[in-house]
């Protein structure tokens, strides 16, 4: 599971039991509104105007009682009034009751029914007694008060109080009902609150465990490493708590790393003592070089003296006897030292291919060097997004995901420095690469070169060996001259002109010999570059 998963998963169960807690909340909270509502906006008004009829009954039942035992007409007059009066303030009530009878229970309604049922029957016995008393019919009057009013008003008053104790009744429920709603969610806050914390902190701990995990230590520590290992310090020891971590694999690359750049300083080592062997092989074969260019030259002067006292051979030939012999001399010398140059041609030849095969392992280890660098920088991008993402969701968290943001920035910074690190290893690696390919390439144009000079060497040891056989020849039938020497001026004629052939294939060796001194040089120059370039490790 990624980082970002991890962190989704942690804020997504905190604020779940987040939205759990404000759904139970609002339900709770608005179950009391309710409560509240139907108590104080309800059955409290209902419970007002039942009230308005109590007292409206009770103050009409004493004056319809006064209505029968004053004596006074005056006062009966006002009594009268009084009841009408209220009478008037009850139907105001009961108005305002009847407003109300949607939002009655069916036992309300009944009650209601039974009040309004026992006020058509009180009314008229009212005015039956009024009647009866304005008639001056004290004792009908006194009976319909005491048999049909008194009984009448009784039951109208209990019915009445029976409503009020019913909308009593009904609040007292509602306020213990409320009570309960108010104490179970006292419950719930503390107890899914406390959850949440406890949950919280135990994906804290486990996304911070798996950062560590997969970083391999603090985060911190691993910046350090890889900040010593861009600067070239191969020698810093790295400790790991997991095998599987980012310290780990960083540890295993500076292992290989490590040993690619010990194996790229023994092959730079190497090459440079080979090309130092092949500016002294160089060296020496082009003083070979010039000195047969000089024999050669000698030889050309000699044969071309010979051809002009070829005529005088004649009276010459002890001088031709000497001459022959000094030729002989010299081609030997000349073959030996075109054997000699031979010799040291063919030993720079393997000396070069040797050097190419070197030049072309070096390549193979930077290309691999590269390679390695390109995981690097692969695992350092990946490790920049998670590190991103996971800034990104703290910073959607809020304050709570504060703590996440911290780490995550230090890991997009882990990660940024070792993609620069790795930059910069790149570009050094571009430019030995480079510095590489230019070494392969004078190496592979010098090894034709060298295969041509050891050809042509061994086409002018063949022509001296002729020479001294030929001269040899001559020596030998020194005393034939005079008969033959028509054929010797041919032959000396022919033997002139390979001379020069030899003298120009000698010039062609020297030019070689110093474009391979040159080349010996700028691979020397090379090691030396390399060597550079490969100092900005410290291995030990």
């Amino acid at each position: 599971m990624t980082i970002n998963m991890r962190l989704a998963t942690g804020f997504g169960v905190i604020l779940l039991m987040m939205l759990t807690l404000t759904i139970i909340g609002t339900s709770q909270v608005n179950q009391i509104d309710n409560n509240i509502t139907e108590i104080n906006d309800i059955n409290s008004v209902k419970q007002r105007y039942a009230i308005d009829f109590r007292g409206a009954v009770h103050d009409r039942a004493i004056a319809i009682r006064d209505v029968v035992i004053l004596t006074n007409a005056s006062d009966l007059s006002d009594t009268i009034s009084l009841i009408n009066e209220l009478n008037n303030n009850y139907q105001i009530s009961h108005e305002k009751m009847a407003s109300l009878v949607d939002q009655m229970t069916d036992h309300e309604r009944s009650l209601m029914k039974k009040i309004d049922k026992i006020e058509e029957h009180t009314l008229p016995l009212v005015e039956n007694i009024i009647a009866a008393k304005r008639a001056n019919n004290i004792k009908h009057a006194t009976m319909l008060l005491l048999t049909d009013a008194r009984p009448s008003f009784v039951e109208w008053l209990d019915s009445i109080n029976q409503f009020i104790n019913l909308q009593e009744q009904t609040n007292h429920n509602l306020t213990d009902k409320t009570r309960e709603i108010t104490s179970s969610f006292e419950l719930w806050m503390i107890s899914l609150t406390a959850l949440a914390v406890i949950i919280g902190a135990v994906i804290a701990y486990i996304i911070s465990s798996k950062i560590k995990n997969a970083v391999g230590g603090e985060p911190q520590e691993a910046a350090e490493v890889i900040a010593r290992i861009a600067k070239g310090d191969l020698t810093t020891e790295i400790n790991s708590c997991c095998p599987n971590s980012m310290m780990a694999s960083v540890q295993v690359m500076q292992k290989e790393l490590k040993a690619i750049v010990n194996s790229i300083i023994d092959s730079s080592q190497e090459l440079s003592s080979h090309s130092a062997s092949v500016a002294s092989g160089s060296q020496q074969a082009l003083y070979a070089a010039d000195n047969q260019v000089t024999l050669t030259n000698s030889a050309v002067t000699n044969l071309a003296n010979m051809s002009h006292s070829i005529h005088s051979v004649a009276s010459a030939v002890k001088q031709t006897e000497d001459n022959s012999k000094i030729t002989a001399q010299l081609s030997q010398q000349g073959s030996q030292s075109v054997q000699k140059v031979a010799t040291e041609i063919g030993g720079i030849s393997t000396t070069v291919k040797a050097t190419v095969k070197q030049v072309n392992i070096l390549e193979n280890h930077v290309k691999n060097i590269g390679d390695i660098l390109s995981v690097i920088r692969s695992i350092s991008d990946q490790t920049n997004l998670l590190a991103l993402n996971a800034a990104i969701e703290a910073a959607r968290a809020g304050e709570s995901g504060r703590g996440f943001a911290v780490v995550a920035d230090e890991v997009r910074q882990l990660a940024q420095r070792t993609g620069d690190a790795t930059g910069d290893i790149e570009k050094m690696i571009l430019q030995i690469q480079d510095n590489t390919q230019a070494s392969v390439t004078a190496m592979e144009t010098t090894v034709p070169q060298v295969e041509s000079g050891l050809l042509l060497m061994d086409e002018a040891n063949q022509l001296l060996q002729e020479i001294q056989q030929q001269a040899n020849d001559s020596l030998e039938k020194v005393l034939e001259i005079v008969d033959s020497t028509s054929v010797q001026v041919a032959t000396v004629s022919e033997i002139s002109s390979g001379v020069e052939e030899i003298a120009n294939m000698s010039k062609e060796t020297s030019l070689s010999l110093k474009n391979n001194a040159q080349e010996a040089v700028a691979l020397a120059e090379l090691s030396k570059t390399l060597k550079q370039y490969i100092s900005y490790f410290k291995v030990n």
